[in-house]
């Protein structure tokens, strides 16, 4: 057979990934996934692609997903970054984890595990910081294979990195079968991500398959037997391949005569290579085998001998014998593949940072030299997935065989294996690869074993503190299976419900309604308690989920734990958990009226949980446009009991939510903190959740940009965290958000897309914040001025119904009385300016008050009243935060005083307006303003305002810390973005402030 077939009819896909290749080497970074079934030659693609990157100078990294390892946290990350650290020298390693990349070396297994956390958010950063810090020596191109099978936490690595991609020399290739059956959600949002290129090889086709036969057998085959070996395999080149070695196994002609005698064997071709080579070999070999597929991919050969029992001379006779390298080859062969290539030399090879082949014409030079079979041959003291650096590595060359393997080995001899499995990795060592341990002992039969629970306990820690929730909870629910003792099952049940409260809140509910049965001190069932009722705020409420909150409150009134005050505030956690429940859902909603009054006296006590409640109540004032909601929220965030936390973080989000609506100048500061705050913690949650209330700041402030930048950050982090429960409402909630910011910048079709995919959310949206930018946008597309009133009015209904009327809240009125008047219902569009601005002034907002004043003017009964309508707006707004109502309110009365006669106050007033849009970025209103202009005879000037106050906020950050000498890599560090959104802001910057140099920014931020 031949040593190195060529790849067959995979010419176009082969240019595909040339052409993602030669696109990162110029600098701009690509996606590509390369879909389709078993066998369809997948990882000869992405083999084949290091042979132009090699050539181009782009370093590729790259992991291979297991069947098995699913539950190893970040192994697919660990594979693709562990060789580059191992591989790097003091300085280079340095350099790596510099800045905000160093708690990647924790995420990598290359840093002692002291069973601290990282945070979600800490852990996606830094990793995307050990990318960029990595492109620093040239770009990157990482492969990861088998996709389907990668663990959920590199699943999010993927995702946090795919949206920054344009902004890097980084290229992500990746392979996937289509057709794999209960796949994460995040894997298929990642395989549709508009930032991925598609490419799906097909079968071959009859031509194809015979000439690949022929390479194969080295001699031009009968095309009837070809067309036979086609209809048998469907043109799969695994299958294809696996059939001919039966074929040449079994002495079988490839005449036309033999044509019939291989229509059985393609299907069951892995099946029954696995099966014939079994039968064939001793027992040593078939341990060996047995060991290679519990291990799995990268297990270094020794402890595979160990594993089977065998020694290393007798391991190396058995591989021949398992068949290398057409069955198993080494882990760095970069010709593994699954279209028919052979296995063993290269013609190019790759560096020790990229996992590249040896280049050296296989087995026999690969074995020269003792660090090959067994440990060293890598810096001291290195490690490598809990191997030593140098240790010589064999796979299986395609997950099917190894599947196959896996299953001809009996459930009770797989338990045992996986349990020695761990043992051997704990003594290579220690605990410094608990996933890696944990991954086995999950497939190990549960013995009552103390160390077990301990080590499971430890990986558990872990994987939460890497924002790995899921793979936390597996380690716990085995952790009970072993079971541990007595005495630690409480505390075991308290940290799965904890890790299982972001995915399955009623299997949360469950795990501590089991510890608060086996709980004894009053303390620990009062902390319980409060927990469970905390439960029941991540899911639509239901008659359980609220029993769950009675019982949560009857476990604790009567307990004197902590004293009558700690009691108190407990109930009062729970009252506000209870709110919080309510919100979620329109029967909630529903029900708030009746039950808020008799919580309010709760309020009085002193404690973190009374001032949750404060949060919740305010939050609900604000709903109804009660102005005490005002206090009430600053009450509860400046008494300096609600600490940032994960238990906070709704109450804390409410009561900023509130300041925002009331145009406090301290909601911004504080929701600065916050976000500060969830960068320096690691939580993706956190940061979700400021983020979104964030861009409503900046909404009601009218700086667009500001508001667009964090609503694509939290539509982001609501992405990656979509699927967890307590995020069911924050996705539309800030899509909604930056809809709204979209809409007011006039990018109308983005807009339309992403309020699209926020009333598809799992609650259909939330209709009071949906209310403005859907009327907004049907103004927009120019619908009817009947249809856009009836819409209005329809979704005006539907927020009344939720007890929602405050106008800083709900943007209804205004916008269906416009739509009303022009569609000759006058009378009834007066009643709702009138109301909007009753509403409004009750509230007391600037925004919502100058509003109402204005568009009250565009419904006056005559131009007198309008213009003293329009100038009661300008007076409300003028010195207010809300720049762009501003803005529209003296471009409104500067139309109209131009109307009325008085061009020249008209014209400063619209000139005024035009500064005003250009400082939001507000296009449509700049361009109506510029119309105006032209209107009244001034000539407007074409280009943006310039100058220290034409700076956004985040230039102004920018600037300033330019001024102060940061260079572009540390301000991007410090600011979270990267060094490209550096440059780009420095550009704008430059541009606006008249300069061509770093050294006048100073002198220009003083002008």
């Amino acid at each position: 057979m031949s040593a190195h077939p060529r790849l067959v009819e995979r010419r176009e896909a082969s240019a595909a990934l040339t052409r993602a290749v030669e696109s990162v080497r110029r600098g701009s970074g690509c996606a590509v996934l390369v879909e389709g079934v078993a066998g369809i030659g997948k990882s000869a693609l992405l083999a084949e692609v290091r042979r132009p990157a090699h050539a181009l100078g782009v370093r590729v990294l790259a992991a291979r997903a297991g069947e098995l390892e699913t539950g190893f946290v970040f192994g697919v990350v660990r594979q693709l970054f562990e060789p580059l650290l191992v591989g790097a020298d003091p300085k280079r390693r340095a350099a790596l984890l510099a800045g905000p990349a160093a708690p990647a070396a924790a995420v990598v297994g290359q840093s002692a595990t002291d069973g601290s956390a990282v945070g979600d958010y800490a852990a996606l950063n830094s990793l995307l910081w050990l990318t960029v810090n990595a492109t620093e020596q040239g770009p990157l191109l990482l492969l990861v294979d088998d996709l389907h099978w990668c663990d959920p936490p590199s699943l999010r690595y993927l995702a946090f990195l795919l949206p920054r991609l344009a902004e890097l020399n980084v290229g992500v290739v990746a392979a996937a079968r289509g057709d794999e059956p209960g796949a994460d959600r995040l894997l298929t949002l990642l395989a549709t991500d508009p930032a991925f290129t598609v490419v799906r090889p097909r079968p071959l086709t009859p031509i194809g398959t015979s000439a690949l036969l022929a390479r194969v057998f080295e001699e031009r085959v009968a095309p009837e037997f070809a067309r036979a070996c086609h209809r048998a395999t469907r043109g799969n080149p695994l299958l294809l391949r696996e059939l001919a070695r039966a074929v040449r196994d079994q002495g079988l002609p490839t005449d036309a005569a033999h044509a019939g005698d291989v229509v059985d064997l393609g299907p069951h071709a892995i099946a029954r290579l696995v099966e014939r080579r079994r039968a064939r070999l001793d027992p040593p070999a078939v341990r060996l085998a047995a060991a290679l597929a519990v291990l799995g991919d990268g297990a270094p050969l020794a402890d595979a001998a160990e594993l089977a029992g065998v020694g290393m001379h007798t391991a190396l006779e058995a591989l021949d014998t398992i068949g290398f390298p057409e069955i198993v080859c080494d882990s760095d062969c970069v010709n593994c593949a699954d279209d028919g290539d052979a296995h063993g030399g290269t013609d190019g090879g790759g560096d020790a940072g990229d996992g590249g082949g040896a280049g050296d014409g296989g087995r026999d030079a690969v074995r020269s030299g003792d660090p090959a079979y067994g440990y060293g041959g890598g810096p001291a003291g290195t490690r490598r997935g809990g191997y030593a650096a140098g240790a010589r590595r064999v796979r299986f060359v395609h997950p099917l065989i190894r599947s196959a393997v896996y299953a001809s080995i009996s459930a009770a001899g797989r338990a045992r294996m996986h349990r020695a499995a761990a043992r051997l990795v704990e003594a290579r060592g220690g605990e410094a690869d608990l996933a890696q341990i944990a991954a086995h002992l999950l497939h190990a039969v549960p013995a009552g074993d103390p160390r077990t629970v301990t080590l499971l306990r430890r990986a558990a820690a872990r994987a939460g503190g890497l924002g790995a929730p899921a793979e936390a909870a597996a380690y716990l629910r085995r952790c009970l299976e072993e079971p541990p003792p007595p005495a630690e099952r409480t505390a075991v049940l308290l940290e799965l419900a904890d890790v299982t409260l972001a995915r399955d809140v009623g299997a949360a509910a469950g795990h501590l309604h089991s510890a608060l049965r086996l709980a004894t001190g009053s303390v620990e069932r009062a902390r319980i308690a409060a927990l469970l009722g905390e439960a029941a705020a991540y899911v639509q409420p239901t008659a359980e989920a609220l029993a769950d909150l009675e019982r949560a409150v009857a476990e604790i009134e009567p307990d004197a734990a902590g004293g009558a005050d700690g009691s108190a505030d407990l109930r009062a956690r729970i009252a506000a958990t209870v709110l919080f429940t309510e919100f979620a859902t329109r029967s909630g909603r529903a029900a708030l009226p009746r039950r808020v009054p008799p919580l309010r006296r709760l309020t009085e006590a002193e404690g973190p949980g009374a001032r949750m409640l404060d949060c919740a109540i305010a939050y609900q004032d604000a709903m109804t446009g009660d102005p005490r909601a005002v206090e009430r929220a600053r009450r509860a965030l400046s008494s300096g009991l609600l600490e940032p936390s994960e238990h906070t973080l709704t109450a804390l989000a409410l009561g900023l939510a509130v300041l925002v609506l009331a145009e406090d100048p301290a909601a911004i500061r504080r929701l600065d903190e916050l976000m500060a705050y969830a960068r320096r913690r690691g939580s993706l949650r956190i940061l979700a959740t400021a983020c979104t209330v964030r861009a409503r700041g900046w909404l009601s402030l009218g700086q667009l940009a500001e508001a667009e930048t964090d609503a694509r950050e939290g539509v982001e982090a609501a992405r990656i965290l979509e699927r967890l429960p307590r995020t069911a409402v924050l996705g539309p909630v800030v899509r909604a958000t930056l809809a709204d910011a979209l809409l007011q910048r006039g990018l109308a079709d983005e807009a339309e897309e992403v309020l699209g995919a926020a009333e598809g959310g799992r609650f259909g949206g939330p209709v009071h914040m949906l209310s403005g930018p859907r009327v907004r946008l049907a103004l927009t597309r120019g619908v009817p001025a009947a249809e856009v009133a009836e819409s209005a009015l329809a979704v005006g209904r539907a927020t009344e119904e939720l007890g929602i009327v405050n106008p800083a809240v709900t943007q209804w009125r205004l916008p269906a009385a416009l739509a009303l008047r022009a569609a000759g219902r006058r009378e009834e569009a007066h009643e709702l300016a009138v109301r909007e601005l009753d509403l409004a002034r009750g509230w007391g907002a600037p925004g919502p008050v100058g509003r109402a004043l204005r568009v009250g003017a565009g419904l006056a009964a005559d131009r007198g009243r309008a213009l003293e309508l329009l100038r009661e707006a300008v007076g409300v707004l003028e010195g207010s935060q809300a720049r762009l109502e501003y803005a529209e309110a003296e471009a409104d009365l500067g139309t109209a005083l131009h109307a009325a006669g008085q061009a020249r106050e008209g014209r400063a007033r619209l000139r005024v307006a035009l500064d005003l849009a250009d400082q939001c970025d507000a296009a449509p209103l700049a361009e109506r303003v510029r119309a105006a202009l032209r209107a009244a005879g001034a000539r407007p000037r074409r280009s943006a305002l310039t100058g220290p106050r034409a700076l956004t906020p985040s230039e102004v950050r920018v600037a300033d810390l330019a001024a102060r000498g940061h260079t572009n890599r540390g301000i991007a560090q410090q600011l979270f973005v990267t060094p490209k959104t550096v440059e780009v802001h420095l550009s704008r910057i430059y541009r606006k402030l008249g300069i061509t140099a770093r050294t006048e920014l100073a002198r220009a931020l003083r002008a």
